[in-house]
């Protein structure tokens, strides 16, 4: 549990205030829009952290959303602003659960649409997609691929429409309503821990909560294995990164070049936790042996920043976003088989 297995560099800067004010009014409009189709998810005080850590938790379990993650939010209030026509279908990327957001609202508001995926997908979220009648196109193996094609495939007949997962104001501002509940039941937040890929949660959560109340420090949270944001920002501009494989493969891979979610990310977040694949393992088995909850790597991992940085949060308020909970059962069972051989040694 040392905060060796971490990196915590303090990034933030002048806002693009621009920007940032557009978003936030966004999000407010995008609550409005979709509360009705989408799940108020619980904020649950986590006892046994707070009481370990000397602070006071508190989980968004987003991983309670209809479809497993805080995907749907975006992915409504994009396809529920798009005018329907004859011939009119949408195409988007997704590493599964922003496809099983969008499939979801799809059917929502009679649109049609296809879905890119790697070949590498999560097994689990394979099967969802498969199961729910998502249309599969699979392509390469980052997640970036997949993006590339679905822009090829709508560049070429005007009739298709392409759906980025981050990169795209609306989407951005669905998956910002999440600041809005957090904030409307946690009023004395100071904390926040976010995971971060391409950033669109990031985006529009930061973008609420720092207009509303500056004073929360956010942290982003990335996989060491595939820091594509964090390494961007470092350098400026979105750069090309090889990722390996890891646990938050919700968060792996390259970035769109020129994504609105860049500046937003460079400028808004406070700190950056980097953190290992074991840090992820501990944030999985930590949910499920504590709050019987089954989540994604890329859940874990901000829990596991929030533990990483404990001892400068003591007496403070804090806010971890668990973003999904679409797991493999067997990389499940896995990681509590490891954690019960150690436990045991």
């Amino acid at each position: 549990m040392s905060s060796d297995n971490s990196k915590d560099i303090s990034m933030a800067g002048n806002t693009s205030a621009e920007i940032v004010a557009k978003i936030h009014s966004k999000v407010c409009e995008a609550y409005e829009r979709i509360s009705p189709n989408i799940h108020k998810t619980r904020l649950l005080p986590s006892a046994e952290f707070s009481k370990k850590f000397s602070c006071s938790l508190y989980l968004k379990m987003e991983h309670e959303q209809r479809t497993g993650s805080f995907k749907l939010r975006g992915a409504h209030n994009k396809l529920s602003q798009m005018k329907q026509r004859k011939g009119f279908s949408v195409v988007t990327a997704s590493s599964g659960n922003h496809g099983l957001a969008c499939l979801d609202a799809m059917n929502k508001y009679g649109i049609v649409g296809r879905i890119c995926v790697p070949e590498n997908i999560a097994q689990a979220k394979r099967d969802k997609l498969t199961k729910k009648g998502a249309d599969l196109i699979f392509h390469g193996t980052d997640c970036n691929e997949p993006e590339v094609l679905g822009r090829k495939m709508a560049a070429e007949d005007e009739d298709v429409e392409y759906i980025s997962p981050y990169n795209d104001e609306d989407i951005i501002a669905g998956q910002g309503t999440l600041g809005i509940e957090i904030l409307a039941d946690l009023p004395s937040l100071q904390y926040l821990f976010v995971s971060v890929g391409g950033g669109g949660l990031m985006a529009g959560v930061a973008a609420y909560v720092k207009t509303v109340k500056p004073d929360v420090i956010i942290v982003g949270c990335q996989p060491a294995n595939s820091p594509v944001m964090l390494e961007s920002i470092k350098a400026g501009d979105i750069v090309e990164y090889e990722s390996t494989q890891t646990l938050s493969e919700g968060t792996a891979g390259g970035i769109e070049p020129g994504t609105v979610t860049f500046p937003i990310c460079r400028d808004l977040v406070d700190h950056w936790q980097v953190l290992t694949e074991d840090d992820i393992k501990w944030g999985i088995e930590y949910m499920w042996r504590t709050h019987g909850a089954v989540v994604e790597g890329a859940a874990g991992m901000a829990l596991a920043g929030a533990r990483n940085m404990a001892k400068e949060m003591s007496d403070k308020v804090v806010g971890v976003v668990l973003c999904g909970g679409n797991i493999d059962s067997a990389t499940l069972k896995t990681i509590m088989a490891d954690f019960n051989r150690t436990s045991d040694a």
